[in-house]
């Protein structure tokens, strides 16, 4: 028999994307799924929409939060919910293969050192370019794409190990899940599926990215730009705060004091670009994202000694070298020029 699968979709006023969304899931072949949809707060009718033209099919949830209380606190609420043995996190602007749950699944039934995985994630109606196929860490403490807006030529198809798993596209173990506690609630926002699938590797388990399982998501296209949907507060403060906090909770404390200092200079030296670019917002955003982080240390720390405590099963020095990557400085020249000039990169 199938496990059942709990599909956790969160949506925003997501009108333009949820009808498409539910009828790929609903459609496909996988034959033990509920689908849970959880609403923050929308204002433009999305909610009532998913209502009207799905509820009368039994496997749907719907939980509703009465204000937008982002992305994290939302998956968590769907989790607390689900039935499944698998969580299957799907953003609202993607679409699935009918065989992508079942790929996936198939893929962790099968080898029980996978703790989570992604999803081949191909930007929609882009003839094949990829949104992401999983991020490794680099040696200042950024995350590196692997595919980074490639042309999907099946040059990742194969199953790999990787640090992160974008939530748009990503499924974990309920079990294990729970376990680790689920994502962050303080991060709102950014980051919060790679402190997720950090901890996941912590607690014994590999994060893999599955080229079978294919979803074509809306992030960065013309159904969903860039500069319209992540305003430079969210990308500045939540990027830098959250990055921060990261590192702090996941590394020990030998690659903790190695990357933390090159890290914060980093974000030291975009903030100092942005005041010469004349843009002191963006500048206050990043030393607030620092800020957030000097004044929040001790709970920081906390979860940082909670996680040593109950979840570390494995060291860096196990952990690192499967998950780490280098690449050449104009790659850091690049992602900091279009994070100067507020592109996707």
């Amino acid at each position: 028999m199938a496990p059942l699968v709990s599909v956790i979709i969160v949506n925003h006023n997501g009108i333009v994307f949820v009808d498409g969304c539910l009828k790929s899931v609903f459609a496909g072949n996988y034959p033990a799924l509920e689908v849970i949809f959880v609403d923050n707060g929308s204002t433009d009718s999305s909610l009532e929409f998913v209502k009207n033209n799905f509820a009368s099919d039994s496997r749907l949830k719907i939980v509703e939060n009465k204000a937008s209380l982002g992305p994290a606190v939302g998956r968590n609420r769907g989790a607390a919910v689900a039935a499944g043995k698998y969580l299957f996190f799907l953003d609202n602007d993607t679409k699935i293969d009918k065989n992508c749950v079942g790929e996936l699944v198939d893929a962790l039934e099968n080898n029980i050192s996978i703790g989570a995985a992604q999803a081949k994630l191909l930007k929609m109606d882009s003839g094949g370019l990829y949104d992401c196929a999983g991020d490794y860490l680099g040696p200042l403490g950024f995350l590196i794409e692997r595919a980074q807006g490639a042309k999907d030529n099946g040059q990742f198809d194969f199953i790999s190990d990787i640090l992160s798993a974008k939530s748009a596209a990503s499924i974990i173990r309920k079990g294990l899940f729970d376990q680790i506690g689920g994502f962050d609630e303080s991060y709102y926002m950014y980051l919060e599926e790679t402190d997720l699938s950090w901890r996941v590797w912590l607690a014994g388990y590999r994060v893999v990215f599955i080229p079978g399982a294919v979803v074509q998501h809306a992030f960065n296209t013309p159904k969903k730009e860039f500069k319209r949907y992540y305003t430079k507060y969210i990308v500045r403060y939540f990027g830098c705060r959250n990055y921060i906090t990261t590192l702090i909770k996941n590394l020990q404390p030998g690659n903790l004091l190695k990357i933390l200092p090159l890290h914060v200079a980093c974000w030291l030296a975009l903030a100092l670009l942005f005041i010469i670019k004349l843009s002191p917002m963006d500048s206050l955003y990043i030393l607030k994202g620092i800020g957030w982080n000097i004044l929040h240390i001790g709970s920081i720390l906390n979860k940082k000694a909670r996680i040593s405590r109950d979840i570390r099963k494995k060291t860096d020095s196990q952990i690192l070298p499967k998950i780490m990557d280098k690449r050449k400085i104009n790659y850091y020249f690049g992602k900091g020029f279009a994070y100067l000039t507020g592109r996707s990169y």
